[in-house]
């Protein structure tokens, strides 16, 4: 005789016998604000996820900024490092009221700058566990 799991778990219930089932990971989405008042800031800074988490930046001000991990792009290279194996990318210009969004599979300390603005500090970080 067989059983399929549907049937098996119905007859469970019906004797008031719960089935537990695993919870399935939930993908976050952690937002990031383009602030330029009193200076140009990624707020927050820093931000610590978890490796399919999702970042989005929103850019409300008239001022373009964009989200760059690339070094060869970056001022000071260091202010734009990725996790090893990981390409460089980039947002490209961000506009008024503008947005970007990027999920993160590889684990590691990921750093960018807005190309515009890193000189005035304009620099944050992603670490993905």
């Amino acid at each position: 005789m067989t059983t399929n799991r549907r049937a098996f778990t119905q007859g469970l219930a019906g004797l008031g016998i719960g089935v537990a089932t695993p919870a399935l990971a939930q993908a976050k989405t952690v937002e990031v604000a383009m602030k330029q008042s009193p200076k140009m800031l990624f707020v927050p800074g820093a931000v610590n996820i978890k490796s399919g988490d999702t970042v989005h930046w929103t850019n409300a001000y008239s001022t373009t900024h964009t989200v760059t991990f690339d070094p060869a792009k970056a001022a000071t290279a260091a202010n734009a490092a990725l996790p090893d194996g990981v390409a460089p990318f980039d947002s490209g210009n961000i506009e008024e009221d503008g947005n970007f969004s990027h999920t993160f599979t590889v684990k590691g300390t990921y750093k960018y700058v807005c190309i515009y603005h890193e000189a005035m500090g304009m620099i944050g970080t992603v670490i993905v566990s």
